[in-house]
């Protein structure tokens, strides 16, 4: 399987994880510019609109976790097309940043407020 379609594997995980959790998706792969949101849905327990990084690996690596992609430049780069997304959609309510990590086909951790 090439990376393209590990990563689309591991949105479909953490979108069927999300939904198992009271959260409704909004939209995938969203495109804005060169900047991309993975999964934006909708949390209905906490009543906020969440922006989520998918990040999937096909083994854990102890020298690099995946919580490790999400350094200051990733994080800076999701808070950026988090605001494109709700200015085009002229979106003012609360919302927050989340991840959620998967290794080898399953949820090895959700991050919320990245």
């Amino acid at each position: 399987m090439n990376t393209i379609k590990i990563g689309q594997h591991g949105e479909q995980i953490a979108a069927a994880f999300l939904r198992s959790k009271n959260y409704k998706i909004h939209e995938c792969n969203v495109r804005l510019g060169r900047d991309e949101i993975d999964i934006i849905a909708y949390d209905c327990t906490e009543r906020c609109l969440v922006f989520v990084e998918v990040k999937t690996r096909t083994m854990y690596d102890p020298e690099f976790p995946p919580e490790m992609a999400l350094n200051h430049h990733k994080k800076k780069k999701m808070k950026r097309a988090a605001w494109k997304w709700m200015y085009l959609h002229e979106y003012d309510a609360p919302w927050r940043m989340d991840a959620v990590l998967i290794i080898k086909s399953k949820v090895y951790r959700h991050i919320k407020y990245v």
